[in-house]
């Protein structure tokens, strides 16, 4: 009998440390289901993605945020370095960026690249695979170079991480020779539910290929291409990205007229609600995965439309050197960025067939003072 009240008190114990275990595997089980639930099946549940148009004129620079991840698609013109700086070190904050994207090398969009380079703490550098005889690329190479950094040189359907986010790279698809609008780095961002897309200065023949390579390219927010030249932004791309909203970066009163008037006809045609950083200043699209809500530097909310009467708006809030934003009515020849030959008469808008062989950048003033005409082929800045 004793043996056997043994063995019954052995089992008991038993029966009591299986059950004690088995509350506490339910309990691990509870507190590994929650946190499951907290940041697996809600991933993105961070501060959202910010993307920021940055108001720089007539030029290009797109700053996006992911909880402490950051990018920069582009870096305006030359002259943009203290406003472009001045919002990524003190807006928001920021003293790293994942990568630092140059679409493509024309001055107004690789201007200030080189001084992000050499201000901030850069992962990646992203350019496509095409070289320009100018100084402004000369001095983003020499940057990288300084900074033991390397180049990478995106291939169509890849796909890069940032925080939450997701960035799939959408061209350039082929070889566009000289045409250096359309060798464009286009990518397009995902967080959650919603998604951006831009496509840099691509023109018509960049979005046929980009179109034809099967990849999805709906997204809720178009970047406008080539800000809202009537090269860009065809039918088919439209229909195919069919966004709710688009955003134009663009200077007031430009010489190139943009946005051109057919690019916004036909914008409104299908209902986009337009979005210009010649109107409202520097513009934030804010994500929660969900939903997108934008702010601009008069209030949030507000929109600009593709009415003829705010193409013809001549004023715009832009960045000041101190980050404040403030009122520029025009744009002056000593700003405005041309392209002549080492002999030439002419002086030309960058990508002119005529600048194969030698391509200097110069001011719209300085040529004129050396007594240069416009290309007639080209249609430069007068």
């Amino acid at each position: 009998m004793l043996t056997l009240y043994g063995i019954l008190d052995s089992k008991n114990e038993r029966r009591k440390v299986m059950n004690t275990t088995r509350r506490w595997l339910t309990h691990l089980s509870a507190f590994f289901f929650v946190l499951f639930m907290a940041f697996g099946l809600t991933s993105y549940a961070d501060d959202g993605m910010k993307v920021h148009f940055l108001n720089v004129g007539q030029a290009d620079s797109t700053l996006i945020t992911c909880g402490d991840h950051a990018m920069l698609i582009d870096a305006g013109k030359n002259d943009d370095k203290e406003p472009i700086l001045n919002y990524i070190q003190n807006k928001a904050g920021l003293t790293h960026l994942d990568y630092m994207i140059g679409t493509h090398p024309h001055e107004d969009h690789i201007g200030s690249m080189d001084s992000v380079i050499e201000a901030v703490s850069v992962d990646t550098v992203m350019l496509p695979n095409v070289t320009a005889n100018t100084r402004t690329f000369q001095d983003v190479l020499t940057a990288i170079d300084e900074k033991g950094l390397s180049i990478t040189v995106p291939e169509v359907g890849e796909t890069y991480s940032l925080g939450s986010a997701s960035f799939t790279i959408l061209g350039p698809v082929s070889d566009y020779g000289d045409n250096l609008n359309d060798w464009s780095i286009a990518l397009k961002i995902t967080y959650g539910n919603t998604s951006f897309i831009f496509t840099g200065d691509a023109e018509a023949d960049a979005e046929a290929d980009m179109l034809g390579t099967g990849l999805d390219l709906s997204a809720d927010v178009y970047q406008v291409g080539h800000h809202g030249s009537r090269t860009s932004s065809s039918s088919a791309l439209l229909d195919a990205i069919s966004p709710r909203y688009a955003v134009i970066s663009c200077g007031a009163g430009n010489d190139y007229g943009h946005p051109h008037q057919e690019t916004l006809d036909a914008l409104s045609a299908r209902n986009i609600e337009v979005y210009r950083t010649d109107l409202l200043g520097t513009i934030v699209a804010a994500t929660d995965g969900n939903s997108i809500s934008f702010s601009t530097a008069f209030g949030s909310g507000s929109s600009g439309s593709s009415s003829e009467n705010q193409s013809s708006s001549s004023s715009t809030a832009v960045i000041s050197d101190d980050g404040q934003y403030g009122q520029d009515n025009s744009a002056s020849s000593s700003d405005v960025t041309v392209h002549i030959t080492k002999t030439g008469e002419k002086y030309h808008s960058a990508g002119c067939q005529y600048l194969k062989k030698s391509d200097i950048e110069v001011t719209l003033s300085e040529a004129k003072a050396r007594g240069l005409t416009p290309c007639s082929r080209c249609n430069p800045p007068q």
